[in-house]
């Protein structure tokens, strides 16, 4: 009976220290701005100091900027919009819970799956794709926090500090090129630079111009 129980102490310390292998960072992000249908990708990472540590349940915040949301798209299979936040780094079978908190712009994400997260290929735990629709261009702070993990045993649950990145909202959309007279430079709808304006629509001024 003792070594019985001396055995169950063991497998229960070594999952729990195969559990705090893992925790969860994000590398800083450049999006551009006034787009709503181009989103940029904010990759939330999963660390793991040995590999194959394994995590059957992950949920976390993320406090996006005021004027930054989350790119939705439409699904015609199942007639729908859909939020554009997938979980690369979980097996097939998980499932996705997306939810509003009270506080403005924070969404609470969170998975779980009996089949385990694992790190093979990727080391992205959540992709989350973002647009900025009505923000100021700049370094803004987005802010990670109630991170926690459970292991796929069930037996241990822990949390992990809050942390921020760097969100960079820049200045490469046409909708920062501006003129100052008829003579200014000429822009495709791409941004790019042209000598000449040919058959279609242009950027001059500030303004779409379209030629026939």
């Amino acid at each position: 009976m003792k070594k019985f129980y001396m055995t169950m102490v063991a497998m229960l310390c070594g999952a729990a220290a195969m559990a705090q292998t893992c925790t969860i960072s994000a590398e800083d992000v450049t999006v551009v701005s006034g787009t709503t249908d181009t989103p940029s990708y904010v990759e939330v990472l999963l660390n793991e100091s040995e590999p194959g540590a394994l995590v059957s349940a992950a949920s976390f915040r993320i406090q996006l900027p005021e004027g930054v949301s989350i790119y939705r798209y439409w699904n015609e299979d199942d007639e729908e919009w859909v939020d554009d936040i997938t979980f690369p780094a979980a097996k097939s079978g998980h499932n996705l819970d997306i939810q509003t908190t009270t506080n403005a712009n924070e969404y609470q994400l969170s998975a779980a799956s009996n089949k385990a997260y694992f790190k093979t290929s990727t080391n992205v735990l959540a992709k989350i794709g973002v647009v900025a629709t009505d923000v100021a261009n700049g370094v803004h702070a987005v802010k990670i926090s109630k991170i926690s993990f459970s292991n796929t045993a069930g037996q241990s649950v822990y949390p992990q500090d809050d942390f921020t990145f760097k969100m960079t909202v820049g200045g490469t959309g046409i909708n920062d090129i501006k003129a100052l007279d008829n003579n200014a430079p000429i822009y495709n709808v791409a941004g790019q630079r042209v000598s000449k304006a040919q058959k279609g629509v242009y950027i001059q001024n500030g303004k779409k111009v379209a030629v026939k």
